[in-house]
């Protein structure tokens, strides 16, 4: 009886400091945002995609199945296809389901920019960062496209937190290395969706070296975010011990991967005028183009430029760490070297900017709080939240247009195919990998990819030739491709051609064709 009643108190207590935590006006405003946040996510649902996704869900299938082994780059991202292949194996393989991590973390991001937010200023700078993290083109787009990168930002985002809050808030000791600690644990999860993860130590390292420098004086307890993340590096690597005898194999494989030079030319993207373009919506020339529908940013990054003017003048100290954090990792993503022994610019691609969307975000909360504290400030503030949502959404919806544009000739390839009768399909792996998951992964020994393939060897199949769009011009993976399917065979019957709606460059380059070789 006393057992029964120690629980009620505990809970009772326990529901009393979550109420503490919001006020019910904040509480409300949050979940009406979160509420928003999954209906835009679900109307631009992106699902199966052209990028690393394809070999993500095939990594996961593997893994249900028994017959999955790390090697390369790929493959070593555990915490990716592991909550992937938990995720298929809980609801089966769908659209839906390989989604889900991607979507429930974005979520989760709008959560911890909140708490970030409030922790170092207030609950009315949270609301206007979740509220713009809600609409945020780049998260909405990547919350639902099986990738990496939102994951790899609510993981971050999350150490960040856990840092700030050890750094600002805690005095006493032991929970003071406690959110060291796990701060360091979620730079190792990181880590392990991306070698990118750890750029955040960069954050770090800064921040206790300007502090050493201010107050002459070195900050030990700092070491346990490096035992956090020793802690996860350890766990991953006697994994990979187990599995190959390689307990470095990341480090190993990430490290000679990310510095093959030759990959600068077709793979890597390295010009340095890349970001700022972007970033600020800018053409070759430097010209703002106002009128480009598909970009994440539009003139948000403007603001983050004035944000930190505006902190600065105003000498708004509790806002430098948040500087710092964006600054110290984009400077490292626009100079830095992918190697530890030579110079290689850093590979450079609009979602890699996930990693600093949050600190962007925090920044242009505090701008905006600060310059509605008087009656002319909220209309003014109020008008430059309401423009950037409105165009957010505009650019959201001809970016999922051109997202889905660009596999719809894929799954008219895919309906076509499963109502025909069952044999090898010959394509390119793009197109292999994107049907291997709409047939659930039950029909993997049919399709084959057109690699080193003799065309006398392609008897009794299906060969699809111009499939994925986007890749058509990519000549380094059509180069080993049989001169048959350039050159169809006269006794190839031309079954089906994929027309779509979708007619944007460079999808719009030529229809796919399905032929029948006897």
């Amino acid at each position: 009886m006393k057992k029964k009643k120690s629980n009620i108190e505990f809970s009772s207590i326990f529901i009393k400091k979550i109420q503490r935590s919001f006020s019910s006006r904040s509480a409300l405003i949050l979940v009406v945002i979160l509420t928003l946040a999954i209906i835009i996510r679900l109307i631009f649902f992106i699902g199966l995609n052209w990028s690393d996704d394809v070999n993500y869900v095939h990594l996961a299938d593997q893994i249900i199945k028994g017959t999955y082994r790390p090697s390369y780059v790929n493959s070593l991202r555990l915490m990716m296809i592991f909550p992937l292949a938990l995720c298929f194996k809980l609801f089966g393989v769908s659209q839906a389901s390989a989604a889900l991590y991607p979507f429930l973390l974005s979520l989760g991001n709008i959560i911890i920019i909140f708490f970030i937010s409030r922790l170092l200023f207030n609950e009315k700078v949270g609301i206007i960062a979740t509220l713009v993290l809600a609409f945020f083109p780049l998260d909405v787009n990547y919350a639902t496209w099986i990738m990496g990168d939102v994951p790899l930002a609510f993981y971050t985002s999350l150490s960040a937190y856990f840092f700030i809050r050890a750094e600002f808030k805690e005095k006493r000791i032991n929970r003071k290395r406690l959110f060291f600690f796990l701060s360091g644990i979620f730079v190792g999860f990181a880590y392990s969706l991306k070698f990118f993860g750890l750029l955040i130590f960069i954050f770090f390292a800064s921040y206790f070296i300007i502090k050493g420098v201010i107050k002459k004086k070195l900050e030990l307890n700092a070491i346990f975010i490096f035992f956090g993340y020793l802690l996860f590096f350890i766990a991953e690597g006697l994994f990979y011990y187990i599995s190959t005898g390689d307990f470095l194999l990341q480090v190993h494989s990430g490290f000679s991967y990310f510095a093959q030079k030759e990959r600068l030319k077709y793979e890597f993207v390295t010009d340095f005028h890349f970001y700022p373009m972007v970033m600020f919506n800018l053409d070759y020339n430097y010209r703002p183009m106002w009128n480009n529908k598909y970009t994440y940013f539009g003139f948000f990054y403007y603001f983050v430029v004035i944000s930190i003017i505006f902190i600065i003048l105003k000498k708004i100290k509790k806002a430098y760490i948040i500087i710092l954090w964006f600054v110290s990792i984009f400077l490292y993503m626009q100079f830095g070297t992918m190697s530890i022994t030579e110079y290689i610019p850093m590979h450079r691609l609009d979602r890699h900017l996930t990693t600093i969307e949050v600190p962007s975000i925090i920044l242009f909360s505090i701008f905006i709080y600060y310059l509605g504290k008087n009656k002319l400030g909220k209309i003014v503030s109020s008008v430059i939240v309401f423009a950037l949502i409105v165009s957010f959404l505009i650019y959201i919806k001809h970016i999922h247009y051109m997202q889905k544009g660009a596999v719809e000739d894929t799954i008219r390839i895919f309906e076509f195919l499963k109502d025909q009768p069952k044999k090898v399909v010959y394509s390119d792996y793009g197109t292999i990998g994107h049907l291997m998951f709409y047939f659930q992964f039950k029909r993997n020994e049919d399709f084959r990819a057109l690699d080193y393939v003799r065309c006398e060897d392609i008897k009794d199949a299906y060969v699809i030739i111009n499939a994925t769009r986007g890749w058509i011009e990519f000549w380094p993976m059509f180069q080993s491709y049989p001169s048959c399917v350039f050159n169809p065979p006269e006794d190839w019957q031309l079954i089906a051609v994929i027309k779509s709606n979708f007619s944007e460059y460079p999808y719009n380059l030529f229809d796919p064709k399905i032929y029948y070789a006897p």
